[in-house]
């Protein structure tokens, strides 16, 4: 995959109030020679290759530390599938992810320890927690706002520099605030 150039990647993290988190990664790639169309094509090929991708991704997550509230947790690789927009150079490639924590009363934290890096291409990540809920803080890198008491977003730019070090700390609904 030699010819495949990454362009964007797009993160949707939905928190449960069970402290549960669906994470969906989209990376889009531009495929100049059209190798992803050709994989899909073969159905052996398809498998193989998403079987390859879900173990390079488990492997990148396997790298990193996740922390909900104290205890370290192991986002696993649910799924993956690869799709096209308007033509078979424009390639996108979907991650489903799943971990949990248990949540307590009052403040809840995500906590993520990894390599640092710097941004490849643009990235947004988008955190939605379940109504009610309320962001408290984040110290993410990039340009982070809270774009509703319970929605987080976070936006980086190619070339710019990713520190290894992520917090969240939120209210979920129906909890005793301490």
């Amino acid at each position: 995959m030699s010819r495949v150039e990454p362009l964007s990647a797009l993160g949707f993290f939905v928190v449960t109030r069970n402290l549960e988190v669906y994470q969906t990664v989209v990376f889009e790639y531009f495929d100049s020679e059209g190798e992803y169309a050709r994989i899909a094509d073969n159905e052996e090929e398809l498998e193989r290759e998403l079987e390859r991708l879900a173990s390079a991704m488990q492997m990148y997550l396997d790298a990193e530390e996740v922390i909900l509230n104290g205890r370290k947790v192991k986002p696993a690789v649910k799924a993956v599938d690869i799709g096209f927009k308007d033509s078979p150079e424009e390639v996108f490639v979907t991650y489903f992810i799943f971990f949990k924590g248990s949540p307590r009363d009052g403040v809840n934290y995500y906590e993520n320890l990894y390599e640092d890096e710097v941004a490849e291409y643009p990235i947004t990540a988008y955190w939605y927690f379940p109504p009610g809920s309320r962001v408290l803080s984040a110290q993410m890198s990039g340009d982070v706002a809270m774009i509703a008491p319970n929605v987080l977003v976070a936006r980086l730019d190619e070339g710019e520099k990713v520190f290894g070090y992520e917090r969240i700390e939120f209210r979920l609904p129906g909890r005793k605030r301490k």
